[in-house]
């Protein structure tokens, strides 16, 4: 993660020209688009960016191309200074958002209502950024495979993304944890939601949304019950017990907190439109004790589910190697026949085991007996805790 330290007065800042001779031109004339400012095709030769906007008549931006060009740093303060002063903006806003132009952002804002204290217990801050992260973590996870609860949270694709997010400067206020992260992080394919060309960044923040925002209406709702049933059934794909217990990690000790989760989604990539989306989630103090049942519920009924049984499958591929006893091992796909459904599983065999995989994938209309505890989630599902595994000749 990278760390970045701002303040609300840059006359305190002795590199101040740096800052703004780091934006690079084409983003402000990206994140100005957005703003409904219109740019000047003819400009281009004289190598300018001058634009127009239909709110503000007889105005305009105008700013170099090139870094390189002279007064560069002056000529993008000032552009800046009049879009932030036309638009009622702040100047540190307008910079954090063409930063962040092409991140989902998550901004954690703790709010001690009671007593307006201007810190929070350092023990506290450690919980909240543990927090964090599991949020995402425990997100990803979800857009990679749904099911309610995760026994491990160690996915290659999720542990990379929490690698090149970004915790940003707290902000002027109450405590804020700032956590962005670039839409083209992570680069993998997902279809938790139904545009499959969605990054998967967009993704996870959408997938952190819809969760919080459920399970806060839940509460208010008081329709707990039936949306840990739609969790259980697998047709609600957003929560697991493991993003429940990331927001637990933000509960003071003596729940004197209430957190509010704001959302800031790249302005370079459309929202869907087919999806509802909250702005900000508020979680109340007195909430964090009943998303913490739910938690408990959702892992104790995976955990219940998780029992061996027997199954009769067939090799589809090996995916295992070679170790130092000179021995392949590892990952195979089967093929589970059940009754009249065929299930496509994952699991990790040893090197005896796998030995008498590759002659059944190698033999036509062989089939393996195997016992194992079989996770629910997207195909290729889990079969871990592998006890059997016998062939079958034909």
């Amino acid at each position: 993660m990278s760390f970045y330290i701002s303040s609300e007065n840059f006359e305190e800042l002795k590199e101040k020209q740096m800052l703004f001779g780091e934006i690079s031109a084409t983003d402000l004339r990206d994140y100005s688009k957005l703003l409904g400012w219109n740019f000047i095709h003819e400009a281009l030769k004289d190598k300018l960016f001058v634009a127009n906007n239909p709110n503000f008549a007889r105005r305009q931006i105008n700013f170099p191309v090139e870094s390189t060009a002279p007064d560069y740093a002056e000529a993008i303060q000032l552009a800046i200074s009049k879009i932030a002063e036309l638009h009622g903006k702040s100047i540190v806003t307008v910079i954090s958002e063409i930063q962040e132009l092409r991140e989902d952002t998550l901004r954690f804002r703790v709010i001690d209502i009671r007593n307006g204290n201007s810190f929070i217990p350092l023990s506290y801050a450690v919980s909240a950024i543990n927090g964090a992260k599991e949020l995402f973590v425990s997100a990803a996870c979800s857009v990679l495979k749904p099911q309610a609860h995760h026994p491990r949270m160690n996915r290659s694709e999720a542990l990379e993304l929490i690698e090149k997010s970004r915790f940003r400067h707290t902000e002027k206020g109450s405590f804020i944890l700032k956590v962005s992260s670039p839409l083209k992080a992570v680069d993998i394919q997902a279809n938790l939601f139904s545009d499959e060309t969605m990054p998967f960044v967009r993704q996870t923040t959408l997938t952190i949304n819809r969760g919080l925002n459920q399970l806060v209406t839940a509460i208010q709702a008081d329709t707990l019950t039936k949306l840990v049933d739609e969790i259980k059934d697998g047709s609600n794909l957003y929560i697991s017990s493991n993003l429940c217990k990331a927001v637990t990690n933000f509960r003071e000790q003596h729940e004197d907190f209430d957190l509010w989760v704001g959302f800031n989604f790249a302005g370079s990539l459309a929202l869907p439109a087919n999806v509802v989306i909250a702005k900000e989630v508020r979680i109340q103090k007195d909430y964090f004790t009943r998303i913490d049942d739910v938690r408990r519920e959702l892992r104790n009924t995976e955990q219940q589910k998780r029992k061996e049984d027997v199954f009769i499958a067939t090799v589809e591929h090996l995916a295992g190697e070679i170790g130092e006893d000179g021995l392949r091992s590892g990952d195979v796909i089967l093929n589970l026949y059940q009754e009249d459904e065929i299930t496509k599983a994952k699991t990790s065999l040893n090197s005896i085991q796998y030995i008498e995989a590759d002659k059944a994938h190698m033999t036509p209309g062989t089939y393996i007996k195997i016992k194992g505890k079989l996770h629910p989630g997207n195909q290729p599902r889990n079969l871990t805790d592998v006890s059997l595994f016998e062939l079958i000749l034909p």
